[in-house]
């Protein structure tokens, strides 16, 4: 028996064997945030074979030069099959890249350039009274004040860019809110705001208590503003545990000091107690979604969606981030979206996976977070600030627990706060749920499971947060006749969803900006209560309505 002697695999492939392809943005395409999100595919040439690595299983190189060709970064990303996805902070202007993989290189071109506009969102990291600033985290991880607001400002930035891409995938453009340093480079990327509300109260107050005495503390600061939206993080949220491992959310809950998730109006804030999760750098951003560190939750909250890892938290913490800005920008509940339940897989949007590798659930897990207990506790209040003085609400403290992210059905009735509202632009938010055909629709064409409904997707793209500032015209009003069921905008309507009483949305339109639209007959059906609709200006109505 002869033995062949195995030929020595080449370092490198034959010159200009592949072709790398960009697939979401185009070259030198000019965006408004500066986290640029980029990806796409490499192949080979003529089907031949990469002979340094057959499978593209390799790394892509990401070099990025100033506009005098100097190297300002370089950065390796995970090719897995033939897809690469990359994340790039950007400086003001044109912003040159070069890819490279096995030889062959390719040039492209991101020119980053902040929309004109007085509306943005301020990153805020919120110390109270008596407390030193440091946030919860195991042993070895950094959690000083510099680290929560490195995290905060990467979490934020994510969040800007992933809102971009979905409105992309939806067909209106990367459009995105602005944050505080895009429009004030003087201004820090995450500012830290001392609160005079002592750490011991703090601890001790519902969510709805915290975000109500916070958003009033910060709308009568100097930093208080109509033009200005808040997200906002409490650096005191403390886990305590009691020997036993939590079986369910409301027991991990019910550990919970200081802990909050609410949007509404000009505040979305959040606890804390999986800030740790989160990474300090872009660098960071995808080996922490990938982190399968169990959670040990005799020290730590998991708030991951059942899934037990660091990575589980840091998914659905972020998502859940910009789940609650959402109603900051108006937005209801939606089934199964953004919005609904779907904010828990937003590792799948910024990592590359196998159609089989998305962190399953064991049958056994499956069957408990989408139980009907747990579906009939996953409930969620939404708030509406501004600056006012007099605030009062009603509500139950909200208890959310996640269900089966791979089977979702509706949330269950949603419970309402009712507050005073008496800003320039008030509006009471509402909660709602997009149709399930709406849903279905959108959901198959995202493979990631991330999605805004059409509904969403269109009330943000015509939400004034979302657009560049154009003069105010005072005669252009959206109206709402309720003898003739009718509504009118000289700018257009575009969106119109009916509501139930218990907030979920019957019935949406997308009516392609009609100067006129009148209800159709029998759609106001015995379940419906209410009206909200939007104009290409990004005026809004929201109706009581009777059958």
């Amino acid at each position: 028996m002869v033995l062949l002697k195995t030929p020595k695999i080449p370092q490198t492939c034959m010159v200009d064997n592949h072709v790398i392809s960009i697939t979401n943005i185009r070259n030198g395409e000019s965006i408004c945030y500066s986290l640029a999100f980029i990806k796409g595919h490499i192949h080979t040439k003529n089907q031949n074979i990469c002979h340094f690595n057959e499978n593209l299983e390799g790394k892509l190189v990401l070099h990025h030069l100033n506009p005098n060709d100097s190297l300002m970064s370089v950065s390796d990303w995970v090719i897995l099959g033939t897809e690469f996805k990359c994340l790039i902070n950007l400086h003001r202007g044109d912003n040159d890249l070069i890819f490279e993989y096995c030889g062959t290189k390719l040039k492209w071109s991101i020119r980053y350039c902040p929309r004109r506009t007085v509306f943005r969102v301020m990153p805020i990291y919120i110390i109270c009274k008596g407390h030193n600033g440091e946030f919860q985290a195991p042993n070895g991880e950094e959690n000083t004040i510099q680290s929560a607001c490195r995290r905060i400002a990467v979490g934020c930035k994510l969040i800007q860019c992933l809102t971009a891409e979905k409105l992309d995938e939806s067909g209106f453009g990367r459009k995105t809110f602005q944050l505080e340093n895009d429009l004030n480079t003087q201004a820090a990327e995450c500012t830290v705001f001392h609160s005079q509300l002592p750490v011991e109260q703090a601890r001790r107050l519902s969510p709805e208590e915290l975000w109500e005495h916070l958003g009033r503390e910060l709308m009568m600061s100097p930093l208080g503003n109509n033009n200005r939206k808040f997200v906002a993080f409490l650096s005191c949220t403390r886990y305590i545990p009691n020997g036993k491992k939590p079986g369910t959310y409301e027991e991990i809950l019910s550990l919970m000091e200081g802990h909050v998730a609410l949007g509404g109006g000009g505040l979305a804030i959040f606890g804390t107690g999986c800030l740790h999760t989160w990474p300090r750098c872009v660098e960071e951003v995808v080996p922490r979604f990938l982190n399968v560190t169990p959670v040990d939750t005799q020290c730590l909250m998991d708030d991951s969606c059942f899934r037990g890892t660091y990575g589980g938290c840091f998914s659905t913490t972020l998502g859940s981030v910009c789940h609650e800005l959402g109603h900051t920008f108006d937005l209801g509940h939606t089934e199964g979206s953004i919005m609904g339940r779907g904010f828990d897989n937003l590792n799948l949007f910024f990592t590359v996976h196998t159609k089989n590798d998305n962190e399953k659930l064991d049958k056994e897990t499956n069957k408990r977070v989408s139980s009907a207990a747990s579906k009939a506790s996953a409930h969620h209040a939404t708030v509406s600030f501004t600056k006012v003085l007099n605030v009062s609400y009603r509500a139950p403290s909200p208890i959310r627990k996640p269900i089966n992210k791979f089977n979702r059905t509706p949330d269950s009735p949603k419970r309402k706060l009712s507050f005073t509202d008496l800003s320039i632009r008030s509006s009471q938010e509402s909660i709602a749920s997009d149709t399930v055909d709406e849903s279905q629709t959108i959901s198959e064409l995202s493979e990631d499971l991330t999605y805004w409904t059409k509904s969403c997707a269109t009330i943000l793209a015509f939400h004034r947060w979302f657009n560049s500032e154009a003069p105010q015209n005072k005669s252009i009003n959206l109206t709402f006749d309720n003898a003739t069921k009718t509504l009118s905008s000289s700018a257009g309507v575009c969106v119109v969803e009916l509501r139930d009483s218990s907030g979920l949305v019957v019935t949406t339109w997308q009516p392609q900006r009609c100067s006129s639209f009148q209800l159709p007959p029998g759609s106001i059906g015995r379940q419906v209560t209410s009206l909200v609709a939007e104009d290409s200006v990004g005026n809004f109505v929201k109706h009581t309505l009777s059958a």
